[in-house]
């Protein structure tokens, strides 16, 4: 959990210099540079940053068992496997 919330930390330093020089220049940057690679300097990783970041890894956690269950759910309904005969030949109803 805490290598997720510092990764994102960091995913955001990344995000922000391919802002700085473009989509298009990242090839430029990284293949063959005269500048060598790019460097980025430590982000603060202050608490308010820490708590919006592991709120955010907590909902989509939750959405991943929502999926889960869902699937789960659809899997195992009346709809599902109980009536795979009835939905392979088309006959519902006796």
């Amino acid at each position: 959990f805490f290598g997720a919330l510092r990764a994102r930390v960091y995913d955001d330093e990344v995000r922000k210099w391919i802002e700085g020089i473009g989509v298009e220049g990242i090839g430029k940057k990284l293949v063959n540079s005269k500048e060598g690679p790019p460097t980025f300097e430590q982000p603060a990783m202050t608490l308010q940053k820490l708590l919006e970041y592991g709120n955010m890894l907590v909902q989509e956690q939750e959405n991943v068992k929502r999926v889960q269950l869902a699937d789960k759910y659809l899997k195992e309904a009346a709809l599902g496997d109980a009536n795979e005969d009835a939905i392979k030949t088309g006959s519902f109803f006796g």
